[in-house]
């Protein structure tokens, strides 16, 4: 079973490929199901951006970028 830490660090890895850079993830709320908020800077935003995601849903968003910023 891979940790929250190992989960996001290959979101990471795989939004580096899509060149779009994770800028920092934070944990906001607590309970059963945490949020993370994640900052991040792409070419076709001048402005970094916000991403709220829970763990279980890193698969679906990055399919999502994939589909937005295929070549």
């Amino acid at each position: 079973m891979k940790s929250v830490l190992d989960e996001f660090e290959q979101f990471k890895n795989e939004l580096t490929k899509l060149n779009i850079v994770v800028n920092k993830v934070e944990k906001v709320g607590n309970g059963s199901m945490p949020f993370y908020e994640i900052f991040y800077t792409s070419p076709r935003y001048t402005v970094e951006k916000r991403l709220y995601v829970q763990r279980h849903e890193l698969d679906e968003w990055l399919e999502k970028f994939k589909e937005q910023y295929k070549s």
